[in-house]
């Protein structure tokens, strides 16, 4: 496969202790374990959760069986992508329905086989204000069905979560029918309105055993 493409865009967060993350994930801890000054060479450790900044949620993250980060597909990992744009629609604390996912298509293009879709709300705009975290835009359990029939293999949003507000009072419906479905869901990418409808997109997940999340490195080639 022959890519050609003018630019890479970085759709993913510098991980420190102030990234963007849902509650109640804590921040990152970075601290030097070496420093040239006394030991002659610079090292430092990172604590953080799988699932802190630009991340990826796998299935193991709902269900016992599902697999983890470091069994994810190679062929889920990249592919052309196509982008939802609701930023213009939608304000901190709605959610996105069925009917709008269905609007969407009907009036841009329907969503292909095996396609990366990505969800630009416009709570990248929100990023390090409090709002971010507490009242963000999300996925009905029945848009989120949808996007699973059109037999999509990974889901990406610039929100914290995939599913809304009114999903994490209902046992989140929205990731249990992504992951159910083996989809898995790349969460807090940003630099969305920088993109056109539909480009090449690289997702690069650290390769971590045993984890139902890991910090994701996402490129978009356009």
């Amino acid at each position: 496969m022959q890519l050609n493409f003018k630019r890479i865009i970085d759709l993913s967060y510098p991980i420190d202790e102030n990234s963007p993350c849902e509650l109640p994930i804590e921040p990152a801890r970075i601290y030097d374990t070496a420093t040239m000054e006394e030991d002659g060479y610079f090292e430092s450790r990172v604590d953080l959760s799988g699932h802190y900044s630009t991340h990826t949620d796998t299935p193991s993250l709902m269900y016992a069986s599902g697999f983890t980060i470091d069994q994810i597909p190679l062929e889920k990992l990249s592919g052309m992508v196509t982008l939802m744009n609701f930023s213009r629609d939608k304000k901190p604390g709605d959610e996105i329905t069925e009917q709008e996912i269905t609007n969407w298509m009907a009036e841009h293009d329907d969503i292909a086989k095996d396609s990366i879709v990505f969800l630009y709300t416009g709570m990248q705009e929100y990023a390090y204000q409090p709002i971010f975290n507490r009242k963000w835009i999300g996925l009905s359990g029945e848009a989120a069905k949808l996007l699973c029939d059109k037999g999509i293999k990974i889901v990406g949003t610039d929100a914290p979560s995939i599913d809304s507000l009114r999903g994490h009072d209902i046992q989140f419906p929205a990731h249990h029918t992504f992951l159910e479905h083996e989809i898995p869901i790349v969460e807090d990418i940003c630099n969305l309105d920088k993109l056109p409808q539909n480009f090449y997109a690289l997702i690069a997940p650290l390769k971590l055993c045993k984890s139902s999340g890991a910090p994701t490195r996402v490129f978009a080639f356009v």
